[in-house]
């Protein structure tokens, strides 16, 4: 239906390939709907915003979002001068770009959305929903009916970024942007170059996209990273060379400023570079003749053999079924089950191919942590790795951050302050004759800190499945506090602190120490909360709580009762961890001495949306 508009847009604005996408883009834009464009960075996001936003001839205004860009700014705020001589009206009034949109029936452009601070998504709800926004002091803007939203995001699990409400992402149309294919990354280093060595084009898009399935690496290179290899090559070598060196001298110059490393990982970041470069070298020196932009790797879009493969080994794995391997997998004899062919590490690059593109799932997450104890070292070291990805990435989407207690405080006025203090801001200009900028008192937004406890009992033969739950957990509360205080606590006979309170941990760190935690022994639940009182003490906050994980079931140590009454809030989840279930009444008394709520959790899987619940 949009096929002519699609192609009038990739030629005025020199896109390639994304008629899907523009096509959907196109008809939300038209049917008024607010559209969320999500997707790594490097992925064409804002290109294809801007495009949109030209393409529909309207006036548009564009918001960065950072974790500073405060309502104010959305919305608009007040002159101090001028309100000091006028009073507070639409005259004193510089309105924001929001507002401005709104009363003009522009088109908003909010690129990272989920990079803004949560109070500042939310003024968005009212203008998306409504068509209105309140000034307070002065009034109502309402919007005309072309005012449009269109927002970007990167996904999740990236630093720096949090989760929209849901709410906020009820008001939006979803559009997701993947990698493109190899031949349209092809296309786009050709365009961007002015390149027409399709050997070197292939070879650079082909290191490119290898970093995205590292294990190593948590973020891969996005095309930007191809680009950069052949200007490079070019400007050292002239054109495509076999060389090695030349390639790597160009990728330490082009690749460490665009890729992530896992937090985990033993590995320097330009080792990785070397061998993901002398990898894709010995392929391109193997293939007769050298692939280039005319025969290209096959799409992402549809998956590829491999990910298909393993995808289905995993429903087999649980279902008990023989697996019929692809003709592209190694694999000795076609009855041998999916267990087998992992243990034996046969289809582990198949794994690694797989987990590093696909959505994390339950799925995937236990067949690979069942098999990881009976895997030989090295592919538990591979194992652990590709758990913690998938952790990491699971715990960011079904996470999302809590609104947060905040309080207002006299500052010296800054430009660009929105609020002010009018009395104390009169007090400094009475008798003043000659008042300035510098005696204006601001009034800022601080946030209140929370200090949170969590203890987990590990007392108990828990399964690997159990310890894995366990890590998610720990990933949600980590997510969920990421700018609070958090400890993390395992206990059995002795408590184990794996994350003090003020320590600064990378969650996937964290995620991996609980990974390597050895369960099993005595309950000593009166350590545990001693020691996670003591946790909460290194700190001054507005809130302090506990968060006790356990069965109930008392087996070392004195009575614990007397130490949860020492916490200004202790909160007890019972899961079953042992063979009897537990015992209740323990939990129930800890949680009434320690003023919290007791819940029971009859699966141990329910255990991150319980620690939700509660925060």
């Amino acid at each position: 239906m949009f096929q002519e508009e699609v192609k009038k847009i990739q030629q005025q604005h020199r896109i390639i390939g994304r008629e899907e996408e523009l096509s959907c883009a196109l008809a939300a834009a038209y049917a008024g709907k607010h559209i969320l464009l999500e997707g790594a960075v490097g992925v064409g996001k804002t290109v294809i915003a801007l495009a949109l936003a030209r393409h529909l001839n309207r006036k548009f205004y564009r918001v960065d979002g950072d974790e500073r860009y405060t309502e104010h700014k959305l919305t608009g705020w007040f002159d101090p001068s001028a309100v000091m001589a006028k009073g507070y009206s639409w005259e004193t009034f510089i309105p924001g770009p929001l507002t401005q949109a709104m009363m003009e029936g522009a088109l908003l452009f909010i690129n990272e959305l989920n990079r803004m601070p949560e109070g500042t998504q939310n003024v968005l709800l009212p203008a998306m929903d409504e068509g209105r926004i309140n000034i307070p002091k002065i009034g109502v803007v309402e919007s005309k009916p072309t005012f449009l939203i269109i927002a970007t995001q990167n996904p999740e699990e990236f630093v720096g970024t949090s989760r929209l409400g849901e709410a906020l992402k009820d008001r939006f149309v979803w559009i997701r942007l993947n990698y493109q294919s190899g031949v349209e990354e092809c296309e786009i280093v050709k365009k961007e170059t002015g390149c027409e060595d399709e050997a070197l084009i292939s070879t650079a898009v082909k290191i490119a996209r290898k970093t995205r399935e590292d294990p190593d690496i948590r973020r891969g290179s996005s095309v930007r990273g191809a680009i950069d290899l052949v200007d490079l090559v070019r400007k050292f070598a002239g054109g495509f060379t076999a060389d090695v060196e030349v390639w790597v001298k160009a990728a330490m110059i082009a690749l460490p400023t665009k890729i992530e490393l896992q937090d985990q990982t033993t590995r320097k970041v330009d080792e990785l570079i070397k061998k993901i470069v002398t990898s894709s070298l010995s392929e391109v020196k193997a293939e007769a003749p050298v692939k280039t932009s005319s025969q290209p790797e096959k799409s992402d879009r549809g998956g590829h053999a491999g990910g298909q493969g393993f995808q289905q080994a995993l429903k087999d794995r649980l279902t008990g079924k023989k697996f019929q391997p692809p003709l592209n997998m190694l694999a000795p004899k076609r009855s041998e089950t999916v267990g087998e062919l992992l243990l034996e590490g046969k289809l582990f690059k198949e794994a690694v191919a797989a987990i590093t593109k696909a959505e994390p799932s339950w799925l995937g997450l236990h067949l690979l942590a069942s098999v990881k104890p009976e895997l030989e070292p090295e592919y538990q070291e591979l194992a652990k790795r590709l758990l913690i990805r998938m952790i990491v990435r699971l715990a960011a989407q079904i996470s999302w951050r809590g609104l947060s207690a905040t309080y207002y405080g006299c500052v010296p006025f800054k430009p660009g302050m929105e609020e002010f203090d009018v009395e104390q801001t009169y007090e400094n200009w009475l008798g003043n004759p000659c008042p300035g900028p510098e005696d204006i008192v601001g009034v800022e937004k601080f946030r209140k800190k929370n200090a949170v406890a969590i203890m987990f009992d590990t007392s108990n033969s828990m399964q690997m499945s159990k310890i894995v739950t366990a890590a998610l957990a720990v990933g949600v509360l980590a997510y969920k506090l990421k700018e609070d205080h958090h400890s993390i606590i395992t206990f059995k006979e002795k408590p184990e602190v794996l994350k003090g309170m003020t320590e600064n941990l990378e969650i996937e760190t964290l995620v991996g120490r609980i990974l390597d935690h050895q369960p099993g022994g005595l309950t000593n639940i009166r350590d545990a909360l001693a020691k996670g009182l003591e946790e909460l003490e290194r700190v001054q906050v507005h809130r302090q709580l506990g968060i006790m994980v356990t069965d109930g079931w008392v087996t070392y140590g004195g009575d614990p009762v007397e130490i949860a009454e020492k916490y200004p809030r202790l909160h007890v989840i019972q899961v079953p961890l042992g063979v009897g279930g537990g015992d209740p009444d323990m939990c129930r008394t800890l949680a009434k001495a320690g003023r919290g709520k007791y819940s029971y959790m009859r699966s141990f899987y329910h255990l991150p949306q319980a620690i939700l619940s509660i925060l």
